[in-house]
């Protein structure tokens, strides 16, 4: 799949992979075919940085980057990052087949239909879902439209930019995070119908596609940030409290016996229960299972009733405890913590594979933005 914004500089190889999140900023190195892992870096993201994802503050987004490279030790300058969830309006629409040339000003008119900004003020890229050669002349193509506001993305250029970093894409990140799959996008006999959410600290992201094709792409409004402020408001917590608690003793599912055996012999049992925090998120939960069943009920409406093969759960938000195991249950589809690290070349005697576990839900999205680095970009 082809990356958006991609004409917006000319790209190379080997370039850094970065992630920007309203919770964390993480970093990733890959270098060689097959990729091996050379680094990585994750630093919390100062507060007010982001917001609704914009970078209010790159001054002080800078001024992290700056520190990472250093911690990192790398020599590379080249950049591939990705836009918020927030900032990226996807749409996927019909133009008929035409010359290359011709194509992107079709694109851009039809777009302005669906785009809730002028267009002069966009930066918009385009992918065909299918290979040109293979649509007869004058029928309909697909294609797969992302726009983000000039000034979202010349602030990420600015911050990007005074680190010493040259961006070479912007990308969209849960088509990054897919990735990561690589084979486990296609199969041997048929092409699989795969399920891909992200759940991240400020938004979340379903993806559908059959093998490499995507099929449906849907920003979701619930986040991790809204289990932490479910906890907070229960509790009577700040934010950062309310975070630390939801990880230690958060959990998407009714508790058992033996979850709270487990938890017997801390400090804090009889503040945080697993009854009383399961009671305070139990809201969220439901909201989000709802608004995954109507996504994927739309889905079902716009294309047919295809049954879902396969899904993959990242982003830090995916890190509350059996939320995936309830995910599955609920929608009925089979689901696993996505493993970026799968396929890479890992020196066990300079990473800690435990630690690389860790930080799978987490780390998705920047190992697609390195891998994206480590192949050719045009």
């Amino acid at each position: 799949m082809r990356d958006f914004f991609g004409g917006l500089l000319r790209p190379r190889i080997e370039a850094l992979g970065l992630e920007i999140g309203s919770a964390n900023i993480k970093m990733v190195e890959l270098s060689g075919t097959p990729p091996s892992l050379k680094n990585l870096s994750i630093r919390p993201t100062p507060p007010g940085v982001i917001q609704e994802g914009s970078i209010i503050e790159p001054g002080a987004l800078t001024d992290v980057i700056k520190e990472m490279l250093a911690e990192m030790r790398t020599r590379k300058r080249y950049v591939v990052t990705a836009a918020s969830n927030l900032a990226v309006i996807t749409r996927t629409l019909q133009v008929p087949k035409m010359p290359i040339k011709q194509m992107e000003e079709a694109v851009r008119w039809e777009a302005e239909r669906y785009i809730p900004f002028p267009i002069d003020e966009v930066v918009l890229d385009y992918a065909p879902l299918d290979a040109y050669e293979s649509i007869p002349d004058g029928e309909q193509m697909d294609v797969v439209v992302g726009a983000a506001r000039q000034e979202t993305v010349a602030s990420l250029v600015e911050a990007l930019k005074a680190a010493g970093l040259e961006p070479l894409v912007i990308d969209v990140k849960p088509f990054a995070g897919l990735r990561t799959l690589g084979a486990r996008l296609a199969a041997t006999d048929r092409e699989p119908i795969t399920l891909f959410l992200e759940i991240g600290a400020e938004s979340s992201a379903l993806v559908l596609t059959r093998g490499e094709r995507l099929l449906l792409n849907r920003v979701i409004n619930l986040s991790g940030k809204d289990f932490t402020a479910a906890i907070s408001k229960a509790f009577n917590l700040d934010v950062v409290a309310a975070e630390d608690a939801k990880k230690n003793y958060g959990l998407a599912t009714i508790p058992t016996e033996d979850e709270d055996l487990l938890l017997d012999f801390d400090a804090e049992r009889e503040r945080f229960n697993p009854a009383r925090m399961y009671d305070a998120i139990r809201p969220v939960l439901v909201e989000l299972t709802t608004e995954l069943r109507r996504s994927l009920e739309f889905f079902r409406v716009q294309v047919g009733d295809l049954g879902v093969d396969q899904g993959f759960v990242a982003g830090g938000g995916s890190k509350l405890r059996s939320l995936v195991p309830l995910l599955s249950d609920t929608l009925g589809i089979p689901l696993e913590t996505a493993d970026p690290w799968q396929g890479l070349q890992i020196d066990k005697s300079r990473f800690d594979l435990e630690y690389l576990r860790g930080l799978a839900p987490e780390f998705t999205v920047p190992v697609g933005l390195a891998l994206r680095g480590v192949n050719p970009l045009d």
